[in-house]
């Protein structure tokens, strides 16, 4: 029997995604509905570095560096965010310890969030106008209607990073550009403690994706 090797129709190819908005919460328990609060203005890449390490199988003295087995080891996922930091009230929520502030006699640990992801364009309306996301623990609206094909692909591309914390991003002033300020912040994802019945394996970092699909329920107390 052939087998065909076929082209794409390079019509029904989705090739943008579009901005990004970034929420935080505090870091969910697993028991309390995920209620998210808009981080902030952006200007620029939101991106994720993966950071995958890996345990190789090689054979130096016969293949020397060739990869015969390799197992991925883990990820430590770091999230890079060009946040509008003009607001002071932004300051300790960007920082591992929950202040603008700094200098400790004693280490201490950092204050952790859940952070999410998401496309911009999933919050458009019907209409063309950027209206509220909603979850009432069955489905997810926009403006009080069901997501549109459309838009369940744009939720399919949400990441959502279960716990970690920010880093410092700095101090500057500037006078260029009308003195816009625009500062890297980097948000260092950590594995989740809660059980694997509330967030399975494979989802312990983040999950890509309607958090259902992966059997994580968001809204416990529907």
């Amino acid at each position: 029997m052939p087998v065909n090797y076929t082209l794409l129709d390079l019509n029904s190819v989705v090739r943008a995604i579009g901005r990004g908005v970034v929420f935080y919460a505090p870091v969910w328990d697993g028991t309390q509905n995920l209620a998210l609060t808009h981080l902030g203005d952006t200007e620029g890449e939101i991106t994720v570095e993966l950071n995958e390490s890996y345990n190789d199988l090689t054979l130096p003295e016969l293949t020397g560096d060739a990869i015969h087995e390799r197992r991925l080891a883990g990820e430590n996922p770091v999230i890079t965010i060009p946040l509008f930091l003009a607001d002071p009230a932004l300051r300790a929520i960007v920082s591992p310890t929950g202040s603008a502030s700094g200098g400790y006699m004693r280490q201490r640990p950092v204050t952790e969030y859940t952070l999410v992801i998401f496309p911009e364009e999933l919050f458009r309306d019907a209409n063309g106008d950027f209206a509220q996301l909603t979850f009432d623990g069955t489905a997810w609206q926009i403006g009080g209607q069901a997501l549109t094909p459309e838009q369940d692909r744009l939720l399919g591309l949400s990441a959502w990073f279960w716990r970690g914390h920010f880093q410092k991003p700095g101090i500057t002033f500037r006078s260029e550009d009308g003195g816009k300020l625009v500062l890297q912040v980097n948000y260092q994802a950590m594995p989740t403690k809660l059980a694997t019945s509330v967030i399975p394996d494979g989802q312990r970092l983040y999950t890509v994706g309607d958090p259902a699909d992966a059997g994580i329920d968001i809204h416990p107390q529907a």
